[in-house]
């Protein structure tokens, strides 16, 4: 500022020294060159900011990250080391039916649902709702603390209102009723708590599947005589359902693969106690199904009674082949 004005003084001033006026000449020179440059830069910074700023942030990330990683490292050893002697391996069958029934159960000492009395079946689904009671799965549930209450509430809706098993083909109507029947039927409560059963104890869906039947078909209370018409028919409708509705197939096709072939497997022993009662009233044809689900069971290797399942099978494949 002292050099600008010293300049604009000897160009004002009535007597210029030559000497001076050279000096003043190259001062501005200087000066505005200095300002040029100066202006560069500011705008070459200003233009380049975001890189700028970009760069010397990712320096500094890149070095927060890597000592996160190995503070992470760190810590997994230590995690690795403290479990190291409690790490808890899966239960085998046997144990897990000891744990879920009782070691009194018959399941747990080495018995099929198929031999079973029609009193030890309930008490094994009692005993299942109990180990549900006691666990996580209702814990959430404002409404169904007892699993036993909810269970009996889910069966006798179901029952008031079978699904519809045949005329698929030209009634749309139907079709969508089937694919859908479940949820409406159950609501969404019902069901989510049905999903849950059914993701974290799958690996009980066998026994219960097998308990389940068998229980249903002794009539549901082990006071009355076993397996009434009214009781049958009903046990039709779903086996039907499952088997000859592209809504049932849907929903098999959403299960565990051992959930969708047992229920397959069911649902043709209770079509063919229709045939024997005489009232297989929508005509299904149960040879298309046995050869196939007699050899997905048999390239199976993750099914507890799979010889009880095959000679049934057998049995019924000389029944119904040898009737032409």
């Amino acid at each position: 500022m002292v050099s600008i004005l010293w300049v604009v003084e000897i160009f004002t001033s009535r007597k210029h020294d030559p000497a001076e006026l050279i000096m003043a000449k190259r001062t501005s020179f200087f000066l505005l060159l200095t300002v040029i440059v100066i202006g560069a830069i500011a705008a070459l910074v200003v233009w380049k900011w975001d890189v700028l700023v970009e760069r010397i942030a990712e320096k500094k990330v890149d070095a927060e990250r890597q000592a996160w990683m190995e503070r992470t490292r760190e810590l997994e050893g230590i995690i690795i080391e403290m479990q190291k002697g409690i790490e808890q391996k899966p239960l085998r069958p046997a144990e897990r039916l000891r744990q879920v029934f009782g070691p009194s159960s018959p399941l747990a000492k080495g018995a099929a649902p198929k031999s079973m009395k029609c009193v030890e079946l309930e008490e094994s689904l009692r005993a299942f709702c109990q180990y549900l009671d006691a666990g996580q799965t209702f814990r959430s549930q404002k409404t169904h603390r007892e699993s036993w209450a909810l269970f009996m509430d889910i069966l006798a809706t179901l029952e008031r209102k079978p699904p519809t098993i045949s005329a698929e083909a030209y009634r749309p109507s139907i079709m969508i009723e089937n694919s859908y029947y479940f949820f409406r039927l159950l609501r969404r409560e019902k069901m989510d708590i049905v999903r849950e059963v059914l993701k974290y104890e799958a690996d009980l869906a066998e026994p219960l599947l097998g308990i389940l039947y068998h229980w249903l078909m002794s009539g549901r209370s082990c006071d009355k005589p076993p397996s009434s018409a009214s009781n049958l028919d009903v046990m039709y409708r779903y086996a039907g359902f499952f088997l000859n509705t592209l809504g049932g197939h849907s929903y098999l096709y959403r299960r565990d693969s051992r959930i969708s072939l047992l229920t397959i497997y069911y649902s043709i022993l209770v079509v063919h106690e229709a045939n024997l009662r005489g009232f297989n009233e929508v005509g299904l044809d149960l040879r298309f199904f046995l050869p196939l689900i007699f050899g997905e069971i048999q390239s199976r290797n993750d099914l507890l009674y799979a010889e009880d399942y095959l000679q049934t099978l057998t049995d019924l494949q000389l029944h119904y082949f040898r009737i032409e």
